[in-house]
């Protein structure tokens, strides 16, 4: 009964732990694919700005998990919003993002991307990169990846859903709390 036991154990062991090392394999190999696609599209010169947001959205919308990211950005707020305030704050954030991004990689042209590793980490897999300018410094970038999207980018050890965490809890403060005046105030932006 105690050989049973423990080969169960035993084989229960193998296939989480191949089952992990699967998982890390298909989200390195997904983020060298889509950073590539990356910055293979949106660092061409002269590319027009809807063009680039586009591509963008594309390329957002295929690797990224908006929804949950989004909900992660809005922290506590999220709780107290209506269904109606939710479903109009998602298309926004991914607008936001869209605007704020697009035309960053036109800075990575030239760039070397290149995938490092990855490990599990809770429910995550952290697929470990660099990105390195034409004469500047390596950088650090980690992505968190969950059931094949994205859900955070670090950039040197900084978050940036909780910069934008952050970002958007000081908007809603500066409203006085108000969610529909921040929904109306991030329309604007």
């Amino acid at each position: 009964m105690v050989r049973k036991s423990f080969l169960f154990i035993v084989t229960l062991l193998f296939f989480s732990q191949s089952h992990l090392l699967q998982a890390s394999e298909d989200a390195k190999s997904f983020i060298e694919d889509l950073g590539r696609r990356a910055i293979d599209s949106l660092t061409k010169p002269g590319v027009p700005q809807s063009e680039l947001e586009s591509k963008f959205q594309d390329l957002l919308e295929e690797g990224f998990d908006i929804n949950a990211i989004g909900r992660f950005v809005m922290a506590q707020n999220w709780r107290r919003m209506t269904p109606d305030q939710k479903e109009r704050f998602i298309p926004l954030f991914e607008k936001r993002l869209i605007k704020s991004y697009a035309n960053r990689f036109q800075e990575y042209r030239g760039v070397i991307f290149k995938v490092k590793d990855a490990r599990t980490e809770r429910h995550y897999v952290i697929v470990a990169s660099t990105i390195q300018k034409p004469g500047g410094p390596l950088t650090p970038v980690d992505w968190r990846v969950k059931n094949g999207k994205i859900h955070d980018v670090k950039v040197e050890g900084v978050s940036m859903s909780i910069t934008i965490r952050d970002e958007y809890n000081a908007l809603v403060q500066s409203n006085n709390g108000n969610i529909d005046a921040f929904l109306s105030e991030l329309s604007t932006h």
